[in-house]
């Protein structure tokens, strides 16, 4: 069974994948490939594992702090007022978290972001847009 994190991570050591922010030890942080919140990225484990609970240690603990990271680093970019944060893998069963920044004026603030999911085609961003979102975040690594 492939699985599609896995074939954008083997296609990342072999090109470039223009949307990554930041290579980790244990994993990548990408910029989401829709912005309808401002600096939304996706934090990606480099190792297949289906759960958190299957990731060995001390790869886990590292991978826990990779994550901290990547929310730090957006939180400072983009100085959201509450950052959500969430891996459900109910689609792709491939660790991976999610990093929704949420800002004061977002109407639907008290709603989780998945709510929102008819409308992240709308917000797509052009190469151009990633390209000066990315230099700002990975100037702040």
């Amino acid at each position: 069974m492939s699985c599609i994190l896995c074939d954008r991570i083997k296609s990342l050591k072999e090109l470039d994948y223009p949307l990554v922010i930041h290579e980790f030890k244990n994993s990548y942080l990408m910029l989401g490939e829709h912005q309808y919140y401002k600096g939304y990225c996706v934090l990606v484990l480099k190792d297949h594992h289906r759960e958190m609970t299957d990731i060995p240690s001390p790869e886990r603990e590292e991978f826990f702090q990779e994550m901290m990271m990547a929310s730090s680093v957006i939180e400072k970019v983009f100085k959201p007022k509450k950052m959500n944060m969430c891996s459900l893998g109910n689609v792709v069963d491939h660790v991976h978290w999610h990093f929704f920044p949420r800002y004061v004026d977002d109407p639907h603030f008290t709603n989780p972001p998945w709510l929102q999911m008819h409308h992240f085609n709308s917000a797509t961003i052009t190469q151009d847009m990633s390209a000066q979102i990315i230099t700002r975040l990975k100037a702040a690594f």
